[in-house]
């Protein structure tokens, strides 16, 4: 049957109309394989969970790079997932700002926490290290006890570019300075604060008394760990006595 004796609107279009769509379906297939994947929209439990299913000759991460976010206060799986997710080049900004960005997207940020109320306990623990990405240096932030150490990490304000808030504190009680297993002086009052993404099971550098076979291959090393440490908890919530850190086997 002709199509000038069917309803209009069960005409078949003609070839310049069906030319036309073709087209425009073509442009849009192209345009969505060309847009790059936001940041935000990469989730990290489940590019660690693929990762896990790859085969054993899959190459792991170099491991230099993975010690370089280490460093940086990143646990070792955290930083394993971002140099596979963002590649290896440049390390080690871009792969920070990706971990930035998937705190932010999980849920991690500023206006989130302060919806909920903190605990007024500085839960402070004495001969500890607590690990964690340092938002504000100790040589920048000089306090006078650990409980002034534990209120400047309260009122610290996030800041750009991780905008990550402080919820732990890591502080040098002694006079001449504290000792860490790192470049750097350490002097009285230094004031660590630090991020942790979950500060109720802290990530722990070092813990009460050094070994004898330590202080051996380290003759600087005091008979205990120097530092005061804390977290900052939501009410309601305890601080277990953690777990150890990434960077802990410096401490052997």
């Amino acid at each position: 049957k002709r199509d000038r004796d069917a309803p209009e609107s069960m005409r078949r279009p003609g070839a310049s109309r069906v030319a036309l769509l073709a087209a425009l379906l073509s442009a849009l297939a192209l345009a969505e394989a060309a847009a790059p994947t936001r940041l935000a929209d990469v989730d990290v439990d489940a590019d660690a969970s693929s990762d896990a299913a790859k085969s054993d000759s899959a190459p792991p991460p170099n491991e230099a790079l993975v010690q370089g976010l280490i460093q940086a206060g990143f646990p070792r799986a955290r930083a394993e997932t971002a140099l596979r997710a963002v590649g290896e080049d440049d390390c080690c900004e871009p792969q920070k700002r990706w971990l930035f960005e998937q705190t932010r997207g999980s849920g991690g940020t500023p206006a989130d926490a302060a919806k909920t109320k903190l605990s007024e306990s500085c839960h402070a623990r004495e001969s500890t290290d607590y690990d964690g990405y340092a938002v504000t240096w100790g040589s920048a932030n000089i306090q006078a006890t650990p409980e002034a150490c534990c209120e400047s990490c309260r009122a610290y304000e996030p800041k750009a570019p991780d905008f990550f808030p402080c919820n732990v504190w890591v502080f040098c009680p002694k006079e001449g300075g504290c000792f860490a297993p790192a470049a750097g002086e350490f002097g009285k009052g230094q004031c660590w604060l630090k991020y942790q993404e979950d500060p109720t099971n802290p990530h722990v550098n070092a813990f009460g008394a050094y070994s004898a076979a330590y202080r051996a291959t380290h003759p600087a090393a005091p008979d205990k760990v120097d530092w005061v440490a804390g977290a900052l908890v939501n009410e309601g919530e305890t601080v277990s006595n953690g777990t150890w850190s990434s960077r802990s086997h410096w401490r052997r």
